[in-house]
């Protein structure tokens, strides 16, 4: 299948790697269906994940556990009642195309979990009762 993205071109993905969204993200129910995509090879803990629908909806998602090892990943995925196998990432804003004042939210995880048996399931959790950040930086700022 053939999925058009503004950002990556045509990216070609395989029936059984576009993950279902059953639920949709917080406040977009009929984003349902995306695939993942390397962001660059230089910078393995982020991917884009687009969105089938729509060659405009996507969202740079970061590794959490790879970045920050001391994420609750296990709270995520419990609260996406997805198994310990799942993959958690957060979603990075770039403010202006300015990487330097990149963000993450640590709020509202992605977790996605494969399945070996057909097509990846995700979801879009709010950790509540956390003192996780909307916007987290991802840079130290010299100030």
């Amino acid at each position: 299948m053939i999925v058009h993205s503004s950002r990556l071109g045509e990216v070609t993905v395989r029936p059984d790697d576009l993950i279902s969204f059953p639920a949709g993200f917080i406040g977009l129910p009929e984003w349902q269906s995306a695939a993942l995509a390397p962001f660059s090879p230089e910078v393995p803990l982020l991917q884009w994940l687009q969105f089938t629908h729509d060659a405009d909806a996507a969202f740079l998602l970061l590794d959490i556990a790879q970045f920050a090892p001391d994420y609750d990943v296990a709270l995520a995925r419990q609260v996406a009642e997805l198994k310990e196998t799942s993959h958690v990432f957060t979603i990075v804003s770039v403010p202006s195309g300015d990487f330097s004042r990149a963000t993450t939210n640590l709020l509202a995880p992605v977790v996605i979990e494969p399945n070996p048996a057909g097509s990846p399931v995700g979801k879009q959790v709010i950790l509540h009762d956390t003192a996780y950040p909307l916007r987290h930086s991802l840079f130290r700022s010299d100030d």
